[in-house]
């Protein structure tokens, strides 16, 4: 059996950040991948590309680390109210003064993807979805649509972030082969009920079997809410952390 740690959507918040790793440490798993996001909307984005960067854990680009490594001025998100928007833009803008350009290149230089082998399964880890970094690959996509994508990306095995709701889904791909995907769930700012910080367990088992557990670690919530207020960060977005 191999075990793989996987992480995502960390978004600032390295009190969750550690909680996570900590559990990690605990659970003994030492292959460990992140899926990107490492900033934006939390308190202490510049703590945690730190923590990321001595960790060496292998990450790949999610959007916002795109928008602020590459000071586009945008993160490439999907708001759905103005009031989305409005927080969208204040905690960008938080993030982008927060984050120097020493940092701000790391970010840039994160591959888009990552991939590995187990036995003849070809594992895939990128942020939005094959194609795209900032698709939103939602549990109400289609059966065809998934696995059309992870047919034209070579992949058997399609681990995503970015929705920040965890998911495991087998698929039968056009010739009757397995197909998995797996959406990590978020760190740092949950947004499937559950405030607890999400990480997701991975086991692949010598028969080309896979299983994903996704683990919900609590944390000090209030006491990055009181960062993020002391931040001059929105309080709807202390309340959506508060609330997943």
């Amino acid at each position: 059996m191999r075990y793989v740690a996987l992480i995502s959507d960390i978004h600032g918040n390295l009190t969750a950040l550690d909680a996570v790793l900590a559990d990690i440490d605990a659970a003994g798993i030492g292959e460990r991948y992140c899926l990107g996001d490492l900033v934006g909307y939390g308190p202490d984005p510049a703590g945690v590309v730190d923590r990321m960067r001595a960790s060496g854990i292998p990450t790949v680009l999610g959007n916002y680390d795109e928008g602020i490594g590459l000071r586009r001025g945008d993160c490439g998100c999907y708001y759905a109210t103005p009031l989305a928007r409005s927080d969208g833009e204040a905690g960008y803008a938080f993030t982008e003064a927060s984050i120097d350009d020493d940092r701000a290149a790391w970010l840039a230089a994160l591959p888009h993807e990552l991939r590995f082998a187990h036995g003849e399964r070809r594992v895939l880890l990128v942020h939005g979805s094959p194609r795209k970094v900032n698709e939103y690959l939602l549990p109400d996509r289609t059966d065809e649509q998934l696995v059309r994508l992870a047919e034209a990306a070579d992949a058997d095995i399609v681990c995503v972030g970015h929705v920040h709701m965890p998911y495991h889904r087998v698929l039968a791909g056009s010739d009757g082969a397995r197909i998995d995907y797996v959406s990590v769930g978020s760190v740092g700012k949950p947004k499937d009920g559950d405030p607890r910080a999400c990480w997701t367990e991975l086991t692949l088992g010598d028969e080309g079997s896979i299983n994903a557990d996704f683990h919900h670690i609590a944390y000090d919530i209030e006491a990055v809410a009181a960062k993020m207020r002391a931040a001059g960060l929105p309080e709807t977005l202390i309340t959506a952390l508060r609330n997943a």
